[in-house]
């Protein structure tokens, strides 16, 4: 690599220790804010069940006595259209829509309810984002298909590997509503293909497989810089001339083998059970990757519900683990990159990423109104993980980065569980950002 790359790169690699910023000692306003949501609702919070009549957005409206529906209808399509707007510097005015559809295919009493998601974004910047997600169970859970499926032509920054000690700022969804000192501003485009399916093998065990691809190119990496005068040795070119990975595009695409346990007793906002995803992923240049590798992915959930009512206090918990091989560095995993982009609640996404990667978050979710139509939420979130490209290289758990926060919930559909989601998350240095979403975080 020769020593005046090595001079060049940047803080993260440059750095003996990393070590956090400490947290500004006064309050901001992001923090008043958020202590302020989350006590006035909490003090509202109805520990015990109540005879009230569920009620959700639709009751606002309709003159109608819903209160004897209990569930969802076998074969109801329930498919509701959301507006998107929005503004960021890296895409400029965005707007765009999204549908939350569920159904369910059987009786409630055997089987779960299916759900998919799917949006498309326009940007002021010709950037378009597709996306789309389903989780389908069969009569009985014979059988459950799940998929990630995206097309995004797309700008974001990167913040190299581990737990860095980089100025934060304030985000909506996850994007940066300000230009950060620090970041490595990056376009690229995307396409990304999960799918896997499951085969029942008793009451609540599964097993199965399905296929994993990502495939980057016409990447763009903004900072990069060889000239001498203003040279800057970017945290993606560095990883990938390392790895001998192109610095244009790239692929990992593999096959999946998974064990599945699911006891919940709703797969679109769980008040009990517990959910364990199990599984392995080998990359192979057969099949098209760019080169091989293998990986470890495990994702557990699990829900206690409180007292008699529907409060609940919900754990989740994901880990990535490079087992073999090299992965390229934009689809190494990284907050905010899971299935539906929920994880890292106040940061941004991409903030933290690593060859290994364990991620892990509680949530205190409960009633405001006693017809369930307001709930909230709080929530705590840990992440750790590595970088072994340091001079003193940065091992998983020497570092956490935390996060936490308050958000309320609306009922959409009562009889789906589904939830329109408002949340304000805080990390470290006083980094934060409001989020929003359609059912629940996991």
């Amino acid at each position: 690599m020769g020593n005046a790359l090595v001079c060049h790169t940047p803080n993260d690699y440059q750095s003996k220790q990393y070590k956090m910023r400490k947290i500004n000692s006064r309050l901001s306003f992001q923090q008043i804010l958020i202590f302020t949501v989350a006590l006035f609702s909490f003090l509202t919070v109805r520990l015990n069940a109540q005879k009230v009549h569920e009620r959700d957005l639709g009751d606002l409206f309709s003159d109608k006595d819903t209160a004897n529906v209990t569930g969802p209808k076998i074969g109801k399509l329930y498919l509701p259209l959301l507006p998107i707007a929005g503004y960021t510097p890296s895409t400029g005015i965005m707007i765009g829509a999204g549908i939350a559809g569920s159904i369910l295919l059987d009786s409630a009493s055997h089987t779960h309810i299916s759900s998919g998601l799917a949006n498309i974004l326009f940007t002021a910047k010709h950037q378009t984002n597709l996306v789309f997600r389903h989780n389908v169970y069969l009569s009985h859970d014979t059988w459950i298909f799940q998929g990630d499926w995206r097309l995004m032509f797309f700008k974001q920054p990167t913040y190299g590997l581990g737990i860095q000690d980089i100025p934060a700022v304030f985000a909506l969804n996850g994007i940066g509503l300000a230009d950060e000192t620090g970041a490595q501003p990056m376009g690229f485009n995307y396409v990304r293909i999960y799918e896997s399916v499951y085969r029942r093998l008793n009451k609540r065990l599964y097993a199965g497989g399905g296929v994993a691809i990502d495939y980057h190119y016409k990447i763009v990496d903004e900072r990069f810089n060889l000239d001498p005068l203003s040279q800057f040795i970017t945290s993606h070119y560095y990883y990938s001339t390392i790895n001998e990975f192109p610095e244009d595009k790239y692929s990992t695409i593999g096959l999946t083998g998974k064990i599945l346990y699911d006891s919940r007793d709703n797969a679109i906002n769980a008040y009990r059970g517990t959910y364990i995803d199990f599984g392995f992923r080998v990359n192979s240049t057969f099949l098209g990757s760019t080169k091989n590798s293998s990986m470890l992915l495990v994702e557990a959930r699990k829900y206690q519900k409180l007292g008699s009512g529907n409060n609940l206090i919900a754990f989740w918990l994901i880990g990535n683990f490079n087992l073999s091989g090299s992965v390229p560095y934009l689809a190494l995993p990284a907050i905010g990159w899971d299935t539906y982009n929920r994880s890292g609640r106040g940061y941004l996404q991409g903030r933290f990423r690593g060859e290994n990667i364990v991620y892990a978050e509680s949530e205190f979710r409960y009633k405001i109104s006693s017809s369930g139509l307001i709930g909230g939420v709080l929530f705590l979130n840990a992440v750790t993980a590595d970088n072994r490209y340091m001079q003193t290289p940065q091992k998983l758990f020497d570092v956490f980065a935390f996060g936490y926060g308050a958000g309320l919930r609306i009922k959409m559909n009562k009889e789906t569980r589904t939830n329109i989601c408002v949340d304000l998350g805080l990390g470290q240095n006083n980094s934060g950002g409001i989020y929003f979403g359609i059912q629940e975080a996991f």
